[in-house]
């Protein structure tokens, strides 16, 4: 059993946006798992686009409201949404419409395969 801790957990640049900061609350400690990670997008925050070709990239909105574009297509977010991006899906956060909490995990695609 690991336990880990959010309030201990120090601010890093998101690699893609610097200017944005995350918490990684556990890296590499879970074989499928890249890192388990926690950011706040405040309105005027937008993630750039960008891929994971080995990963997916999943996403659990703990509050707020925010616009994604996965593959193109438009989607939001809110409270209590999950949604993750497959190996290869093109997503970006466009629009922070209400400031937004998301907790986050990248799961690597050669040890595991969500179905």
């Amino acid at each position: 059993m690991k336990l880990f801790s959010l309030d201990e957990t120090p601010y890093e640049p998101v690699s893609h946006d610097p200017m944005l900061k995350k918490r990684v609350i556990t890296r590499g400690t879970l074989p499928c798992v890249k890192h388990v990670s926690h950011i706040i997008l405040k309105p005027g925050n937008t993630v750039s686009e960008h891929t994971h070709h080995q990963e997916y990239e999943v996403f659990y909105c703990i509050r707020g409201i925010a616009i994604m574009t996965v593959n193109g297509e438009k989607i939001t977010i809110t409270k209590g949404d999950l949604m993750y991006a497959e190996p290869g899906d093109s997503h970006a956060f466009d629009e922070i419409i209400e400031e937004t909490e998301l907790l986050y995990f990248v799961i690597k695609t050669s040890e595991y395969t969500l179905i």
